[in-house]
């Protein structure tokens, strides 16, 4: 999942390739590789590492080539090495693929593929899109690609080099963004604009489904196997502006991502429902985490208490030093991290493991230490996160916390399979619901309002006080302003005490559960002269309705969106909050 770069024309093709990847390293990566054709046939340098490291590495001087693809890679099936990094070969050599996106069905189309009596080379899901279209080439390049694409499930953005077509690159784009750039007898593909930004700004943005070829002269583009026109635009964009998508800062872009977060996160169900089995046989279940992934870690405590199942929820950084000395092989230790390299949260696995846990990791970053220490891992699969301030990979964590408590009282009996069914069909629509969110503008207006208010209150009941904790989290760390997440009925027991016109809060009251008692703390609050904002169905901050278990994954999307706009509005960087840091490597 990073970047994607390819190049046919009269340029070096090497130096071209690399110096593209230089220009999408924001994406975040784990290691590079470039492929070209020579005479004779196609060179596949890459390794694990930064990209400026791995051309040095791979002493290209002296190389001339005019057609390539290059690849800087996040891993999501198979370690960060040298064998997993991309491009990715067939069995001849014939035909090399780079790829972003996942590979949903590829253990199916590898036993097949290897039944057939091709041999793998690497641990990735791409490498089955080179195996499939060695399969079916007969002498028609594109129709090898058309029927590979017609097997393939989930997300790809591809290029294809073929020894047997020395003079054209193949693309295809699935859910995963592919941009073709139009030279002057030279063509470019890439996954975001700024990796040719230097030579052109008329591009062809490709849509789901259409997928073609490029030569020096041109791009012929297919969609369903029919031809279509392409038409150059001119991008009206800034380099910088550029590796953001367009917008001004990564954790809008991020925030905006949501949608495709979740729609990863779903992907993981046959996954849980394996270590759910697992995890119901334990008599004690713990979820342990740090900053925003202990917030969706309690999300999945609340899910399960909800069922009545018996759950707990701790900070790593507490654990290790209190409740680490009551657990035994009876407990099953659920931790979550993006970077899988928290270092309280490594700390507190290995105090569990010494006596006899069971751990499961719920982490973003493939091979990280985490994934090495667990005795299972679940990927969020949100992709790189640039910002420091968490917000697409909390979504994914929320919803896996939340489809593994479902999972986990299936086993243990506590819903039926009806149930359990309902609820996964709603879990569906989550996406599009937090697309829809993320199209209020309402939320700016109401931002701009309370941009200089100096104390917010977030208020919650069960499922939703982790998502009071949150948005006070994600003001806090953006804004610098004193936010704070309460459990609403704990207002009277303190702060009442401070609430004054000069306070908003913000009162989380989506869904059936307890609705009625957040009423009577919103009542408080405004006897108190305090700006109340709700977040509910039909509150001051909308959301769509669903089942009461899963309103924390849409409750905090717009809170996620309003302190961004707070920062802005005060002139703040979002991306680098002062005194943080995205992975937090030390205790």
């Amino acid at each position: 999942m990073c970047g994607i770069t390819g190049y046919v024309g009269g340029r070096n093709a090497t130096e071209v390739l690399f110096e593209m990847l230089k220009r999408l390293e924001y994406r975040g990566y784990d290691s590079a590789g470039i492929a070209y054709v020579t005479e004779n046939g196609i060179r596949v340098p890459k390794d694990r590492g930064a990209v400026s490291a791995v051309e040095k590495s791979l002493d290209l001087k002296g190389v001339s080539s005019n057609i390539g693809v290059g690849h800087t890679r996040w891993a999501t099936h198979g370690a960060p090495s040298q064998i997993n990094s991309h491009p990715h070969p067939d069995c001849t050599g014939d035909f090399v693929v780079a790829h972003n996106g996942i590979i949903e069905n590829y253990i199916q189309l590898k036993s097949e593929l290897e039944e057939l009596g091709h041999k793998f080379k690497s641990e990735t899901d791409t490498e089955v899109v080179a195996h499939l279209i060695e399969q079916y080439y007969d002498g028609d390049l594109l129709n090898a690609l058309e029927k590979t694409l017609a097997r393939l499930q989930g997300s790809y953005a591809l290029t294809v080099l073929s020894s047997k077509h020395l003079d054209r690159i193949l693309v295809a784009r699935l859910k995963s963004p592919m941009i073709i750039g139009f030279g002057v007898g030279e063509m470019f593909v890439a996954s975001d604009a700024p990796a040719f930004m230097k030579y052109t700004k008329k591009v062809h943005i490709m849509r789901d489904g259409e997928y073609g070829e490029i030569t020096k002269d041109g791009a012929v583009i297919f969609n369903d196997g029919k031809k279509i026109s392409v038409k150059a635009q001119e991008l009206d964009w800034s380099v910088e502006a550029a590796e953001k998508g367009g917008f001004p800062h990564f954790m809008l872009k991020e925030i905006m991502e949501e949608p495709a977060s979740a729609e990863h996160a779903l992907t993981s169900i046959a996954k849980i429902s394996e270590v759910a089995k697992k995890i119901a046989k334990k008599k004690r279940i713990m979820f342990v985490a740090c900053g925003t992934a202990y917030h969706a870690g309690m999300v999945g405590k609340y899910v399960l208490e909800n069922f009545g199942v018996e759950a707990e929820a701790e900070v790593a950084s507490e654990f290790r030093y209190s409740t680490a000395k009551t657990v035994n092989q009876d407990t099953a230790l659920i931790v979550v991290s993006q970077s899988g390299e928290t270092a309280d949260t490594l700390a507190a696995i290995e105090e569990a493991k010494n006596k006899g846990a069971y751990v499961l990791g719920i982490v973003n970053v493939v091979g990280s230490s985490i994934t090495r220490v667990a005795d299972d891992t679940v990927y969020i699969q949100s992709g790189p996160e640039i910002a420091v301030a968490s917000t697409k990979a909390y979504i994914g964590q929320s919803i896996l916390t939340t489809l593994l408590a479902l999972h986990i009282a299936f086993s243990k009996e506590f819903i039926s399979k009806d149930k359990l069914d309902g609820f996964l069909r709603e879990a569906k629509s989550l996406p599009g619901k937090i697309q829809k969110i993320l199209s209020d503008n309402n939320l700016k207006s109401l931002a701009e309002k309370c941009a200089n208010t100096r104390t917010f209150f977030y208020i919650g009941r069960t499922l939703n006080y982790p998502t009071a904790l949150e948005g006070a989290l994600k003001i806090k760390e953006i804004a610098y302003v004193h936010a704070e997440g309460y459990a609403a009925g704990e207002l009277k027991h303190g702060p009442l005490a401070v609430l004054d016109e000069e306070t908003v809060v913000i009162a989380i009251k989506s869904g059936k559960n307890l609705s009625d008692k957040m009423d009577s703390n919103i009542q408080e609050a405004k006897a108190r002269r305090a700006t109340v904002l709700t977040v509910a169905e039909y509150g001051d901050i909308k959301v769509p309705e669903t089942v009461d278990e899963l309103t924390p994954i849409l409750n905090i999307v717009p809170l996620h969106l309003f302190a961004y706009y707070i920062s802005d509005l005060k002139g703040l960087d979002p991306d680098k909050p002062r005194n943080l840091a995205k992975s937090v490597t030390v205790e």
